[in-house]
């Protein structure tokens, strides 16, 4: 968080929050159903995988567009922490 690694990948942030949620949705679920632990930790690495490589082609196409990367100021969204 110090080194602005969350401001690099805009979307990280919001994977993990998305992952945290289907955690939440599969621990109420297995109130009723046995679900497998590797389908609960597939989904997690899933959904924050994605949210990286979402953030990963946003860097390149931005960069592709103006020279607007990573470490550019102005292409950066601040993400609050």
């Amino acid at each position: 968080v110090r080194q602005g690694t969350l401001d690099d990948y805009v979307y990280l942030e919001h994977g993990a929050h998305y992952a945290i949620g289907a955690l939440a949705v599969i621990l109420l679920i297995t109130i009723q159903h046995e679900i497998s632990e590797l389908i609960t930790g597939t989904v997690g690495v899933f959904l924050i995988a994605a949210s990286f490589l979402s953030s990963v082609r946003r860097n390149k196409r931005l960069a592709a567009e103006g020279g607007a990367g990573p470490d550019d100021k102005k292409a950066k969204v601040p993400s609050g922490v």
